[in-house]
């Protein structure tokens, strides 16, 4: 990778991570609004509708690399938009705040191995090192700064759904680095938000016929954030994201994910008016300590580890 797509790829990846805070904050905020099917299919319908009028008219010249990619649109589709977000918003319900960041603090690890094992890709310790700091940056912001408090944590429904978002998380983003060249990212998109709708589908069907007045009773302000999540955190954040894996390999960008409770805990902070503490400020720099040494390009002694059988070795190119 030359330094001038490790640029890029950070710059996608930081504000990837920005605009996906601002999705957790607003979900948060509509969770008592609209149900977890509902959301997840209206910001994706929001998404769709506004790519459709750009990748139709892509659509016939990309038919056959549509074709040829057809599993991986389906892995994308199902896991990355049908999934992940749901099972967030499912969690919430059940699970406290705290338990869906720490456990979440966890996807950029599963990323890391199942990019490693489905690859067999060398894994530096660089990399390792890196992971761990930013780890621990994130953690240390949401115990607030007391560790101890890490002893009181106890697992409810919730955070298996949350874990279970972080490996569907996992697979959509390695399911990125297995496509090849070709496919116009306009109509790559618009397919997956498509496949991830029927999956989504039922759920919402199910939703609207016990409780079918909730949509109408929507208000405008309502429908106005539906829309931000739609175009910001979907369509655009997506589009960088997608790109910046192309760029850069999965196992790189996992330790970007450790950005989201950092910006998280800054937006809450600007936008409700919440303290700025120095657990943050600390939490903050480990993370980006944590990044930019896994994102160093040097020498530095390699991981071996069995991700397979006792795991795969890991070998191969890297990213």
């Amino acid at each position: 990778m030359t330094p001038s797509s490790s640029r890029m790829a950070t710059v996608l990846l930081v504000a990837t991570m920005f605009l996906w805070s601002t999705n957790f904050v607003l979900a948060r905020a509509l969770h008592e609004a609209i149900g977890p099917f509902s959301l997840a299919f209206l910001r994706w319908g929001v998404a769709l509708l506004c790519l459709l009028p750009f990748a139709l008219p892509r659509l016939r010249r990309n038919w056959t690399a549509l074709r040829r990619q057809w599993k991986a649109l389906c892995l994308m589709g199902v896991f990355g938009i049908g999934l992940t977000n749901t099972l967030v918003y499912l969690a919430v319900k059940t699970t406290t705040a705290t338990n869906a960041v720490i456990l979440n603090s966890a996807t950029p690890v599963i990323v890391l191995l199942l990019s490693a094992a489905w690859f067999r890709q060398r894994l530096s310790g660089r990399q390792c090192a890196g992971m761990v700091v930013a780890l621990a940056g994130a953690v240390f912001i949401v115990c607030k700064g007391e560790l101890a408090g890490l002893a009181r944590f106890h697992f409810s429904p919730g955070d298996v759904l949350i874990l279970g978002a972080g490996l569907a998380w996992a697979v959509y983003t390695v399911s990125l680095r297995t496509l090849r060249p070709g496919l116009d990212a306009l109509v790559q998109m618009a397919a997956a938000l498509a496949i991830g709708e029927m999956v989504l589908l039922p759920g919402f069907l199910w939703e609207i016929s016990g409780q079918g007045a909730t949509l109408a009773a929507l208000s405008g302000g309502t429908w106005g954030l539906l829309a931000y999540l739609g175009l910001f955190p979907s369509i655009l954040a997506f589009l960088m994201y997608n790109r910046a894996i192309g760029l850069a390999g999965p196992a790189r960008a996992a330790s970007f994910l450790y950005l989201m409770p950092a910006f998280g805990a800054l937006l809450s902070v600007l936008a409700l008016g919440e303290s700025l503490h120095a657990f943050h400020v600390a939490g903050l720099a480990a993370i980006f300590a944590g990044i930019v040494l896994g994102s160093y390009i040097g020498s530095f002694p390699t991981v071996s580890a069995n991700l397979g059988g006792w795991m795969a070795r890991l070998a191969g190119r890297r990213v």
